[in-house]
């Protein structure tokens, strides 16, 4: 009966040994998965193989290491996908079937003007565009392919923007129905389209006359020469040369402008005299004037002579200047040429007497083919470019034109150069790294 008993406290011994060993390894395991750390075996004999315990931590080392290596890759493919929409020129954002935005990146906040984040917030607060609705909707529904182009306001400004949408797949029972969207900003690209389509039909319409005509009479030189008299043909012929030359002109001021917006004109710079410049192309012009009635004046203001810049480029400048007073300033008796500093800059200043030219019309001088009155300049012989090409030629001296006009009182258009000092003759060669203006006319 001794025995007996204690043979049974032995084993009750036993059994509550081993229950206190497995409730510390339990425990340990426990706080381990809590902590998300490693399982520290530190069992003695073999009744943890056994019963499996020792199995069982290192299954769960197993898991926490995988588990580890894939939250490691988690982040790494979050820090890859932030940088990567951080970087993007195109807007992204997802919209949940909420109509709210889950995410956006800074092209988009920067896209509709929007500071700080956009998530959280309803899409028609941040797009008010009925267009871009419509698409979304159906996006999301399955009703239209996966682009389109919309237009839209932001702000004061008209977008046009491409569009790309697409659902997002499940990832699970609790996942919420998102869509992508990515919008692209074409607006620049609408403006130059809508720049190249006008100036293909201003000219196309600037070429039509001249070719017409010189067909017209060629033709009839051709057909009836026999008919005509030395007279006829004569004038018929002086009628061809003078459109030749006229489509001459306008080719040769065509390239010019092409050089200049393009940047491919280099500026040779040199220090050269505005005054000597300004005499000589006055002496030209002065016999296209009427003697005792129209007259040019050249005022060179003190330390406003010398300067270094491109002097062809310049004269360039100067001559067209001239040749827009001569040809449109009607009724003037003088063109004065003037020279000025302002401030850090030099002033040329080219000033008539004549007509003027209406308020409206004054902003918009400087576009190719722009004309004030439109049947005189082509009678003139005027291409409609000469002010566009000052206009170049300044910019790609980083300097700023402008005109002031008043009807009945004549017109002043001033051209300023920033003054470049010049120490030596390496100097003499300077580099320029131009922007290109956005700004075509």
């Amino acid at each position: 009966m001794w025995i007996l008993l204690g043979l049974l406290s032995v084993i009750v011994i036993y059994m509550a040994i081993r229950l206190v060993q497995l409730r510390n390894v339990l425990g340990r395991l426990a706080n381990a998965v809590e902590r998300g750390k490693p399982f520290l075996f530190d069992i003695e004999g073999a009744w943890g193989r056994k019963y499996h315990i020792e199995k069982l931590g290192r299954l769960f080392n197993n898991l926490s290491a995988d588990r580890e290596k894939s939250t490691r890759q988690e982040r790494s493919y979050l820090r890859q996908l932030d940088v990567t929409l951080g970087n993007l020129t195109e807007a992204v954002f997802v919209v949940d079937n909420s109509g709210r935005l889950y995410l956006a990146n800074p092209a988009a906040c920067k896209l509709f003007g929007i500071s700080g984040t956009l998530e959280g917030q309803k899409i028609e607060s941040v797009i008010q565009s009925a267009r871009f609705l419509e698409f979304m909707r159906k996006i999301r529904y399955g009703k239209t392919p996966g682009r389109g182009e919309i237009e839209m306001m932001s702000g004061h400004q008209t977008l046009f923007l491409e569009v790309a949408g697409a659902r997002i797949p499940e990832s699970g029972d609790d996942s919420r129905d998102l869509t992508l969207f990515v919008l692209h900003d074409v607006t620049n690209l609408k403006r130059l389209e809508n720049v190249r389509k006008e100036f293909v039909a201003n000219v196309s319409h600037e070429l039509r006359t001249p070719v017409t005509i010189i067909k017209g009479y060629s033709d009839t030189l051709l057909e009836d020469y026999d008919q005509l008299d030395d007279a006829d043909r004569l004038r018929f012929l002086e009628k061809i040369h003078k459109n030749v030359q006229r489509l001459h002109l306008l080719l040769e001021d065509l390239l010019i402008l092409s050089r200049l917006e393009w940047a491919t004109e280099n500026l040779n710079r040199e220090v050269c005299s505005l005054g000597k410049i300004a005499s000589d192309l006055a002496d030209s012009a002065q016999q296209r004037l009427r003697d005792g009635v129209e007259v040019i004046a050249i005022k060179i203001g003190e330390g406003a002579d010398e300067v270094t810049v491109d002097p062809v480029k310049v004269g360039q400048v100067i001559q067209n200047l001239l040749d827009n007073a001569i040809r449109y300033a009607k009724g003037f008796t003088t063109i004065t040429v003037s020279t000025e500093l302002v401030e850090d800059r030099v002033r040329i200043s080219v000033e008539d007497d004549g007509c003027g030219i209406p308020a409206s019309d004054i902003e918009h001088i400087f576009e190719r083919f722009y004309r004030v009155d439109k049947g005189r300049s082509r009678e003139l012989g005027g291409t409609g470019l000469g002010l566009s090409i000052v206009k170049h030629i300044v910019q790609l001296h980083g300097g700023d034109v402008r005109a002031v006009s008043k009807l009945g009182e004549g017109t002043r258009i001033e051209v300023d150069f920033p003054i470049i000092e010049m120490d030596d003759e390496d100097d003499a060669q300077i580099e320029l790294s131009i922007e290109t203006h956005a700004e075509i006319d």
